[in-house]
């Protein structure tokens, strides 16, 4: 559909021939992602050299026999270390920049898009937002792996202080980074440890409030540091409470499990505690 797309009938391309004929996984992306053909097809007019770039990329995925074997490897992983863990089909789409992966009732959505860089990408057409969050390829084994944790949690939805939805996130990045042995929020990671101690002590001031605008899902209205630094807490709390834990399988179920998410916290011991 991109070679066949001019601006003038892009959007009723993308919607007739991509979108309508698309998969139940790209139909779940629609919601607050992809939306509808002429959204698709604005993003794609801001950026075609990024889009026109990653082609290679994104067939990787399917021509590509090390990604689907990473891909396995992290599924088996999680098999081993929680016996009840579920695994529902993953989609892989292109959508518009707005998200790596999610999950719905049909399974893993992952926005390749997002996934496909290569050192000689042209990233001059995205913003700052998208050029600190898009990754390469070879490191989308490790979306895929997070979101998986996502299907093994409870549905968030009953989630209400900024504490809860950390754990969740949190706990998706660490237990995914277990069983794939990759990181996916490398560049929060690296500011997350250089002022640990200062994010802390600001969390906590929020962290039983239900407002999650400076910590969690920003997209591009993060300033000055990283968006979503909340996942990174999250994380250190449930690396915290694996590492105290003395029954590890009991402990990923745990966190996989979180329904105290104070009583958790206090029993990771993390910023002692408290």
């Amino acid at each position: 559909m991109f070679d066949k797309a001019s601006l003038k009938d892009a959007a009723e391309l993308f919607q007739r021939e991509y979108i309508e004929p698309g998969t139940a996984g790209l139909h779940d992306f629609l919601e607050s992602r992809i939306q509808n053909g002429r959204y698709l097809a604005g993003t794609i007019a801001a950026r075609p050299r990024y889009y026109a770039a990653i082609r290679e990329s994104t067939l990787a995925v399917d021509n590509t026999p090390a990604i689907k074997e990473a891909i396995r490897a992290s599924f088996h992983r999680l098999k081993e270390i929680y016996p009840d863990a579920v695994f529902p089909d993953v989609y892989f789409v292109i959508g518009r920049m707005n998200s790596a992966g999610t999950v719905s009732s049909s399974g893993l959505l992952i926005g390749v898009e997002m996934n496909a860089r290569s050192e000689s990408t042209p990233v001059d057409e995205l913003t700052d937002w998208e050029r600190a969050v898009t990754g390469q390829i070879a490191n989308l084994p490790n979306i895929v792996a997070h979101e998986l944790i996502h299907i093994q949690q409870p549905d968030g939805a009953a989630q209400t202080t900024l504490l809860e939805k950390a754990l969740n996130e949190g706990g998706a990045d660490f237990m995914g980074e277990m069983i794939s042995g990759g990181i996916i929020n490398r560049g929060q990671r690296i500011y997350g440890d250089a002022h640990e101690q200062a994010l802390w002590a600001e969390f906590q001031k929020d962290m039983l409030g239900a407002d999650l605008s400076r910590w969690l899902f920003q997209g591009d209205r993060a300033k000055d540091r990283p968006a979503d630094l909340g996942y990174y807490i999250g994380y250190k709390i449930c690396g915290a409470f694996y590492r105290r834990a003395t029954d590890k399988r009991e402990a990923v179920r745990r966190i996989l499990h979180i329904t105290d998410p104070e009583g958790f916290l206090k029993e990771s011991g993390y910023g002692g505690g408290k």
